[in-house]
């Protein structure tokens, strides 16, 4: 079995860090393990001093021609959906934003060709982004009809190297090339699309593949093999995930190095958590939790926190005239049961 990395990065973002986090972490759990890594040749030649660490640790580095009309974002989008072009035999396809938990052992049942978890670890119909789903899917001009119950996250693939996977990977890329052109550039939508079009040919794995713990995973974090932080979706908010965390993603990028504080979280991946945690449930808590006002109540305290505690303060003072209402303690009580 192999493991593919897909990098394309600049001295301006994260992406490389992320990558050689994720991959020292591989290294650590599994020194022996195949380990490709796919690079575009603008990423290449920005490789080097304290972005030249990852060398050591990789078995092979493919530099791949990406066409010129492709930016930095997309040529990564164009690499991961022609992986199979590159790299032959099986092989576990891994983001950059994911640390390796323990020794990896994948034996997959023969009956799957391409393997994948469900996105945020649910169905369709009881995800939270649904209708921004539903409004990629549509710009992209795809039939997809959105009855399909299953949405699978692309961060970490299975590929069974014969002509049913061969033919899903095809029609990926020229799905993904065709949404490029109409404005939706990640991969997703076009993942999905192929297996619609290939009758279900994705095989839903556990999610202990690919622990998404922003979103529903606690229930695969004990047992997790790759946890997949998400860094995208914790930019607004600080992750509680230390490893994810800016500071531990400065540090590589001033040192190149993995500091041994760094290496002691690796040892501990599953608890590298920070103390000021809370655990977040509940369908109106969530609903709220994912509203632009709490978003823009975040930026408030980040950005203007004099006038988030002038609000606070004045929402305050309706609160505890609510309070006064009998009606709101008894719903109150009612959400806490």
């Amino acid at each position: 079995m192999k493991y593919v990395y897909v990098l394309t990065s600049s001295e301006k973002d994260y992406y490389y860090e992320q990558f050689f986090l994720s991959l020292s972490s591989m290294r650590l759990y599994n020194p022996d393990a195949e380990v490709v890594v796919l690079i575009d040749e603008k990423t290449k030649q920005g490789l080097t001093d304290k972005r030249s660490g990852y060398a050591q640790y990789v078995s092979e580095t493919k530099i791949i021609g990406v066409p010129d009309e492709y930016p930095q974002k997309q040529a990564s989008r164009w690499i991961k959906t022609s992986i199979n072009n590159f790299v032959s035999g099986d092989f576990l396809f891994i983001d950059c934003d994911t640390i390796i938990t323990g020794k990896l052992t994948p034996v997959f049942s023969p009956d799957i060709n391409i393997g994948c978890v469900l996105d945020t670890h649910v169905t369709l119909e009881n995800h939270h982004l649904r209708d921004y789903f539903k409004a990629e899917v549509e710009k992209a001009g795809f039939p997809l009809p959105f009855t399909k119950n299953t949405y699978f996250n692309s961060g970490i693939i299975f590929y069974r190297d014969n002509s049913r996977s061969r033919e899903f990977f095809e029609k990926w890329h020229n799905l993904w090339i065709e949404s490029n052109k109409k404005g939706v550039s990640v991969d997703q939508p076009s993942f999905n699309q192929a297996d619609c079009d290939l009758h279900n040919i994705i095989t839903e794995l556990s999610g202990v593949w690919n622990c998404q713990i922003s979103h529903n995973g606690l229930n695969f974090l004990h047992d997790a093999k790759i946890i997949h932080y998400y860094a995208t979706s914790l930019l607004l908010l600080a992750s509680p995930y230390k490893l994810a965390s800016s500071e531990v993603l400065l540090s590589i990028k001033e040192t190149g190095e993995i500091s041994a504080e760094i290496t002691k979280l690796l040892h501990s991946p599953l608890a590298a958590f920070e103390d000021n945690t809370r655990i977040v449930s509940g369908k109106y808590v969530l609903d709220v939790f994912d509203s632009p006002m709490f978003k823009l109540l975040v930026w408030l305290r980040d950005c203007h926190n004099g006038f988030y505690k002038t609000l606070n303060g004045i929402i305050r003072f309706f609160v505890n005239i609510l309070k006064k209402n009998p009606r709101y303690n008894k719903r109150k009580l009612r959400n806490r049961k």
